[in-house]
């Protein structure tokens, strides 16, 4: 039987990098209009809160469904559908805001984080699997199309907030675009990527497939946690920004435009680390990197706690930014060494993240509450403090590598 012609490698790689933009793209839409959608439903800052919550807690369901998914039916079908529901949802999320519909609002923003976490899972599975075949570290620059499509998306709602687009609308366009670029990139997508099983694949590889037993001891590996560990840390820290770091801004005296301003050096500062960060992790080693950014974003955070103090919010935002870009994706590359069980590690590391990005920050806001923002950012630099000391754990495993599956045809030139 005549296989049909797989994606080449460069065409896989892209593929997925436009999936991780359109994420970003999803996710600063978003964000960019919650200030509306918050006086649409006429909630105060404790109730917004808990409904962005609500995002979250879909966000973690639909990592545990894609976990399921992504073998049984594949990265490539679970990317498309996952894309496609949260390119439904989301106009349903404005035109229920406008309706001032509470209870559809919260339907619609849990199934919509629901779609993004396990599009998201199903995305890291298929980047790691390529950064394990290269030989050049690709997560970074897959996290950074995150990174760069969060500025996007942030971009457009902006200028839809001055032209006066309703978030309906705004919402609308842009769930056809996402539907449109997500089904051309997963075109590119081999068909049986991600399946824990296929038809080409050889009686001794089925032989090797990790049994539920084994998948499931992942999440008591040591090392695998300490990963875990180190990857929470950063997400947290990234979560943090995203959610306080204008409002901490704002509480210390600036302005709204300025406190904006400084969200988007962090974003900026991100992306570029993440776009630009492979060359000095194929050069000095995930561990080494590790270190020196989590150094760079725990002072950071130090230096936006003291503003009133020393009035360096943009540095210090670049520093946050900057420091967090590269941590999360490392961590998910250094778990990757052994091909055979790196799905259920990823998918372990990746769940971890975002419980630390999505469902811990707003916490911080019982803190802030009584002892101020600033304060409570003292929270990620303990965690990444304590993520660090554990570093070691994002070390290749001393098992013989491969040199001859590696290639330098997955990264584009």
């Amino acid at each position: 039987m005549t296989s049909p012609k797989r994606p080449s490698n460069r065409a896989w790689y892209w593929a997925i990098f436009t999936s991780f933009g359109i994420q970003g793209v999803f996710f600063a839409t978003w964000v960019s209009r919650t200030p509306e959608i918050q006086q649409l439903l006429s909630l105060n800052t404790g109730q917004m809160g808990l409904f962005a919550l609500i995002l979250a807690i879909g966000s973690l369901a639909g990592l545990l469904l894609g976990n399921t998914a992504v073998p049984l039916f594949g990265a490539r079908k679970s990317i498309v559908l996952s894309f496609i529901v949260a390119a439904a949802v989301l106009p349903v999320l404005g035109f229920a805001a406008i309706q001032h519909n509470l209870v559809l609002s919260i339907v619609a923003a849990f199934l919509y984080g629901a779609s993004m976490g396990a599009g998201g899972i199903a995305s890291n599975i298929e980047g790691a699997m390529l950064d394990s075949r290269s030989t050049r570290s690709l997560l970074p620059s897959l996290h950074g199309s995150f990174s760069f499509g969060t500025l996007i998306g942030a971009g457009l709602g902006t200028i839809s907030i001055v032209l006066g687009v309703g978030v309906a609308v705004q919402f609308s366009a842009m769930a056809v675009i996402s539907i449109v670029a997500s089904v051309v990139a997963a075109s590119f997508i081999p068909n049986d990527s991600g399946l824990r099983q296929h038809a080409d694949m050889s009686t001794m590889e089925i032989r090797t497939i990790p049994s539920k037993k084994e998948r499931l001891a992942v999440w008591r590996e040591p090392r695998t946690l300490r990963v875990a560990l180190i990857g929470l840390s950063f997400t947290l820290a990234e979560g943090t920004a995203a959610t306080w770091l204008p409002i901490s801004l704002v509480d210390a005296g600036l302005t709204p435009a300025a406190a904006a301003a400084c969200f988007t050096v962090f974003v900026a500062f991100m992306a570029v680390g993440r776009l630009g960060g492979g060359i000095f992790v194929d050069r000095y080693g995930r561990s080494r990197v590790l270190l020196v950014i989590a150094v760079i974003a725990a002072s950071g955070i130090v230096i936006v706690m003291l503003t009133n103090v020393i009035n360096l919010p943009y540095l210090g935002a670049a520093l946050w930014g900057l420091g967090c870009s590269l941590g999360f994706p490392l961590c998910i590359a250094s778990i990757t060494d052994d091909p055979r069980l790196a799905p259920p590690r990823v998918s372990m590391v990746y769940v971890s993240g975002n419980f630390g990005s999505l469902a811990i920050p707003p916490m911080l806001g019982g803190i802030g509450q009584y002892l101020g923002l600033f304060v409570a950012f003292a929270i990620p630099v303990a965690l990444i403090a304590a993520g660090i000391s554990v570093n070691k754990a994002t070390k290749p495993l001393p098992t013989p590598a491969d040199a001859e599956q590696g290639t330098d045809e997955l990264v584009p030139n």
